[in-house]
C-alpha cells in the first residue's frame, strides 16, 4: 500500500513543473502579451508568407510525403508531423504553431532561470529571451519553413527537459530524470543540432547554481548532468540505428576525415574567428560583446576570490559551447544549425546582470548601462533579420516575375511541346535592390535566387545543370505549372545543344528539339 502511494507521489510530484509554468504564466500576463506582439511584428509576415526556398517544394508539392527525414534519423519530427496533421503540410497551420510554439519557448526558458533567481524582473526576463529569440539565426533556419514549427518545439522540448532535469536534482525523483531524458531523445530526432542545445542549458544552469550550492552538489550536478546526456544521446542513436537505417544526419558532415587536418584545423579556427569578430550578418556583435564582457567578469572573480573555480568554468565553458558541434565534426556549423549562440549570447546577458547587480561597485550605473546594452543588442538583431526577410521578399518577387515570363514564352511552342521535359542550362543571378543583403554579406540561400541552387558557392554539384533544372521545375509546380524532368543524358544533350543559343530573355534563347525543351539562362 505504501509502495503503491509512494508512486502515486512520484508520478503527482512530475506535475509540479508544469505548475510553477502555469503560475509564472498567470503572474507575468504583461510580459507575455509584449513578447508575442514582438514575434509577431517580427516574424509574423514571414510566417504567412509562401516564398520559395530551397527544399521547400518537396513538400509543397507532395505534402502527404516525409521528405528524407526517416533516412536521416529524424524520427521526431516524422512523428510531430503525425500526432499534429501536419503530414499533410499545411502552411498557414504550420505558421500559427511556429508563432504559438516559439511564444511558449521564451515563456519556459524565463519561467526556468528566475526559478534559480536570475530574470526576477520582467524587463530583464524580456531582454533575455529577445535576446535569444529574436536572433539572424532564425531567418535561414525559418526559411526552411516546412519544419520551422517543429525545430521551435525541440528547443521548447529542450528547455521543458532542463527543468525536468533541475526538478530531479532538487527532489531526487527518478521519473523526473526518465521524463527528462526522454523529451531530450525526441527533441534529438526532430533536429539533431539540439545535442548540442542540450549541453549549452546543462551549463548555464551549472552555472546559474554556483552560488546556491555546495562544492558536493555542484560535483553531483556535474555528474548527473553529464549522465543525463549520455543516456539521452545513447538511446537516440539505438533507435536510429536500429529502426532508420543506421543513418547519420552528420555522416556527410565530418571534416576530420577529409584527408587534409591541417586543413580542418586552419578552416574551424577562421570560423571560430569569423564567429567571434561578427564577420557574418548571421553572428552579430552581441556574442563578442558578451565575451569582453565575462572576461571583464572573470577578472573581477580571480581578483575579489568569488567562487573562482565553478564560476570560471562555468563561463568558459558556455562561451565555448556554440563551436562543440563544430569541434567533434571537424565542420564549421552552418548558419541554421546554429541555434546555440542565440541562447549562449542571451543566458551570458543574463548571468551578467546579475553579476554586476550582486558583486561590482557602482552596480547601479552599471546595471542600468548593461540593460541599454542588451536593448540596443536585441534592435540590432532585429533590424538584421528583417533585412533578411526583406532580401528574400524582392529576390523571390523577382523570381516569380522571371517564372511567369518563361511560362509565357514556353506557352508559345508547338502543341507537342508540353509533354517534353524542359532543361535548363546555365543560371540566373538573384536580383535586388540596394537594400538587400549580396552574397557576399549574407551567403545563404536566402541571397540566391532560385534559378542558381546548383550554383551556390561552396556547394559542389556533379550535374549542375541537372540539378537546377529540377529545382527549378520544382518551384513552377509550386505555381501550379508542371513540366516533364529531364533525364541526364537529355541534360547532357541540352548542354551542346545551347552552346550556340542566346542567353534569355533573348528571343533565341529558349528552343523546342525532337526530344525536349532547352532553355538557357547563361553561359556555363
Amino acid at each position: 500500500m505504501n509502495k503503491n502511494k509512494n508512486v502515486k507521489q512520484l508520478i503527482q510530484n512530475l506535475s509540479v513543473p508544469l505548475q510553477e509554468f502555469v503560475h509564472y504564466c498567470k503572474d507575468h500576463q504583461l510580459m507575455g502579451a509584449i513578447l508575442f506582439a514582438l514575434l509577431l511584428l517580427l516574424y509574423g509576415k514571414a510566417a504567412y508568407s509562401n516564398d520559395f526556398y530551397v527544399d521547400a517544394e518537396v513538400i509543397l508539392n507532395n505534402p502527404g510525403t516525409f521528405y528524407n527525414w526517416g533516412g536521416i534519423g529524424r524520427f521526431g519530427l516524422i512523428a510531430c508531423k503525425c500526432i499534429t496533421g501536419l503530414k499533410w503540410y499545411n502552411p498557414y497551420f504550420a505558421a500559427a504553431l511556429f508563432l504559438i510554439t516559439m511564444w511558449l519557448a521564451g515563456m519556459c526558458c524565463c519561467c526556468l532561470f528566475s526559478r534559480l533567481g536570475f530574470g526576477k524582473n520582467d524587463g530583464v526576463s524580456l531582454i533575455f529571451v529577445c535576446l535569444f529569440l529574436i536572433f539572424p539565426t532564425y531567418a535561414d533556419q525559418y526559411m526552411f519553413r516546412f519544419q520551422a514549427f517543429e525545430i521551435v518545439l525541440a528547443m521548447t522540448m529542450i528547455i521543458a527537459a532542463s527543468a525536468y532535469f533541475l526538478h530531479f536534482l532538487r527532489t531526487r525523483n527518478g521519473l523526473a530524470f526518465a521524463l527528462a531524458a526522454l523529451l531530450d531523445v525526441f527533441s534529438y530526432g526532430i533536429y539533431q543540432s539540439m545535442v548540442n542545445l542540450q549541453i549549452c542549458f546543462l551549463i548555464a544552469l551549472y552555472l546559474f547554481c554556483v552560488e546556491h550550492s555546495t562544492p558536493a552538489e555542484r560535483k553531483r550536478q556535474f555528474l548527473w548532468s553529464i549522465l543525463h546526456f549520455v543516456i539521452g544521446f545513447i538511446i537516440y542513436e539505438v533507435i536510429s540505428g536500429l529502426f532508420f537505417s543506421g543513418a547519420s544526419y552528420l555522416s556527410d558532415q565530418v571534416g576530420w576525415f577529409s584527408g587534409d587536418l591541417a586543413w580542418t584545423i586552419r578552416n574551424l579556427l577562421a570560423y571560430v574567428k569569423h564567429v567571434l569578430l561578427a564577420s557574418d550578418v548571421f553572428y552579430p556583435v552581441t556574442y563578442l560583446i558578451c565575451v569582453i564582457a565575462a572576461v571583464a567578469a572573470l577578472l573581477i572573480i580571480f581578483v575579489k576570490k568569488i567562487y573562482r573555480l565553478p564560476l570560471s568554468v562555468g563561463i568558459c565553458a558556455l562561451l565555448a559551447s556554440p563551436f562543440f558541434l563544430a569541434l567533434v565534426t571537424g565542420t564549421p556549423t552552418v548558419y541554421r544549425a546554429q541555434c546555440m549562440l542565440p541562447f549562449v549570447c542571451a543566458s551570458m546577458w543574463l548571468f551578467l546582470v546579475h553579476f554586476i547587480s550582486a558583486y561590482l561597485p557602482g552596480r547601479h550605473v552599471l546595471h542600468t548601462v548593461w540593460i541599454l546594452c542588451g536593448c540596443l543588442l536585441i534592435f540590432l538583431q532585429s533590424s538584421v533579420l528583417m533585412r533578411m526577410f526583406y532580401t528574400q521578399d524582392v529576390i523571390r518577387d523577382a523570381d516569380q516575375i522571371t517564372a511567369g515570363q518563361i511560362m509565357q514564352r514556353l506557352d508559345t511552342l508547338s502543341d507537342t511541346a508540353r509533354t517534353k521535359p524542359v532543361v535548363f542550362t546555365g543560371h540566373l543571378e538573384a536580383k535586388g535592390n540596394g537594400s538587400c543583403y549580396t552574397k557576399e554579406q549574407a551567403a545563404s540561400f536566402l541571397s540566391y535566387s532560385l534559378f542558381e541552387f546548383a550554383y551556390v558557392e561552396g556547394v559542389p554539384i556533379e550535374y549542375p545543370n541537372y540539378y537546377n533544372t529540377g529545382r527549378i521545375l520544382g518551384y513552377l509546380e509550386t505555381l501550379g505549372f508542371c513540366y516533364q524532368t529531364p533525364t541526364i543524358e537529355q541534360t547532357a544533350e541540352a548542354e551542346i545543344v545551347s552552346a550556340d543559343m542566346e542567353c534569355w530573355p533573348a528571343s533565341s534563347s529558349i528552343l523546342e528539339t525532337d526530344s525536349f525543351v532547352v532553355v538557357k539562362l547563361s553561359g556555363f
